[in-house]
């Protein structure tokens, strides 16, 4: 019969694992035991095939587990399962993307985590040999090649979802993904523009000179897509939903349009699907007369293109389309943000910063945080506090000194915290 033993996953300077040999194993805390049991021929390929199993915190737990194997390879009730795992997130994926309703980007998200950075390091092995050291092997690499700690605790979810259905069919014992270190994540302070720089940004896209083919001015003042940018910051709407609005969603006699769905580009595919969060989705976002008046100038401007393209026209649903009446390819919008703000001589700032810039804006002026966070569509308040819970420090203050003038003025006797007693003599 087989004995129990302890292993671990250190490897020498060469990249071989030590196995039985690794120094540390000194420590009886280092490594984990198991066993490895002859399990016969396979009627199938002909070769020898063993049942392995390195993942247990004690000999007797190992010895344990071993002694069931035992008993299940006598009665040949012993399931061997050659999945490897590649194969399975192959199939775990393809699997989601029929009957999980995942968007088309988290799918391509999914795949391209999947091909690139855990088949090329893990798909090799057994589903069922699969280690906890294994998959930190693969966090440290992803460390090694200088990937970011956020994109890293991503691939690892991804590994720890398909690995988590895995458990839940059987065919694994428990999940190799899970209470593995991840790297932690410096969040950045988030810095945007001030209100006077967003002001000099809408100002030098309402002057700015529009020119012909051949570079000369054609006479028109004012970025076409200018009302596009004001809305973005008036609204805090996401880029996928401005490209997805539709005029049916836009309700300007009330001042008020409803996010229903949004645009994403999907390779050199653009799909239309639902709002990014269930809280975004069919959210209302009021329109101060300023956005409206944006919206309104736009629609003015959008009719006369539609004259003057004629035939060509290629009409569509959306608000905002390119100058033939097509929907907008959610990437150039940000393209064209960046050129304009570096055109302009302001700070840099990302399309998507624009929505940050909104949320300081209304932070500022006192807003709570609970409506902050309806306004952008976030999934709870919560997620508001995170990312701006620094900006909400000096509306605190302001409470704070709200508070302190209503009450009356102190006591001149008391002083410093203390009551000074006033003796008389008697």
């Amino acid at each position: 019969m087989a004995e129990v033993s302890r292993r671990c996953g250190c490897r020498d300077e060469a990249g071989k694992q030590y196995g039985k040999a690794c120094p540390k194993l000194k420590n009886p805390r280092h490594g984990t035991w198991g066993y490895r049991l002859s399990a016969g021929t396979d009627p199938v390929t002909g070769k020898r095939r063993y049942v392995t199993s390195y993942k247990y915190p004690s000999a007797e737990a190992a010895r344990t587990a071993k002694n069931a194997d035992e008993k299940k390879l006598m009665s040949k009730n012993f399931k061997f399962d050659r999945i490897k795992v590649g194969e399975y997130l192959t199939k775990w994926l393809d699997r989601h993307e029929q009957h999980a309703g995942l968007k088309p980007s988290t799918v391509r998200m999914y795949r391209r985590y999947i091909e690139n950075d855990i088949v090329p390091v893990l798909g090799h092995l057994q589903l069922t040999s699969l280690r906890k050291y294994q998959v930190s092997g693969l966090v440290q690499q992803l460390q090694d090649d200088g990937r970011g700690a956020v994109t890293i605790k991503r691939i690892h979810a991804t590994l720890s979802s398909a690995l988590g259905d895995a458990l839940r069919e059987d065919l694994i014992e428990d999940n190799p993904a899970a209470q593995v270190r991840l790297p932690k994540a410096h969040k950045k302070r988030i810095q945007v523009w001030e209100p006077t720089q967003a002001g000099e940004f809408l100002d030098y896209i309402a002057d700015f000179e529009n020119v012909d083919s051949h570079g000369r001015p054609n006479g028109k003042v004012g970025h076409r897509l200018a009302p596009l940018f004001e809305v973005a910051i008036l609204t805090g709407m996401r880029r996928g939903e401005l490209c997805g609005l539709r005029w049916e969603d836009v309700d300007l006699a009330n001042r008020t349009l409803t996010v229903r769905v949004q645009l994403v580009q999907v390779g050199a595919e653009v799909k239309e699907v639902s709002a990014k969060t269930a809280a975004g989705q069919d959210r209302r976002v009021a329109l101060n007369d300023r956005a409206a008046g944006a919206l309104v100038a736009w629609q003015i401007q959008q009719a006369a293109e539609r004259d003057q393209w004629g035939e060509a026209y290629q009409a569509s649903v959306r608000v905002f389309t390119y100058e033939d009446g097509r929907q907008l390819r959610p990437g150039y919008p940000s393209k064209l943000f960046e050129a304009l703000v570096e055109k302009a001589g302001l700070p840099l700032m990302r399309f998507h910063d624009m929505r940050h810039l909104t949320a300081s804006l209304a932070i500022k002026d006192g807003t709570d945080v609970a409506i902050v966070s309806k306004m952008l569509g976030h999934s709870n308040s919560a997620i508001t506090r995170d990312l701006y819970g620094h900006m909400f420090d000096a509306t605190a203050k302001a409470a704070a000194e709200g508070i302190s003038s209503q009450l009356p003025a102190r006591n001149p006797r008391v002083r410093s915290g203390v009551l000074t007693t006033v003796l008389t003599e008697q």
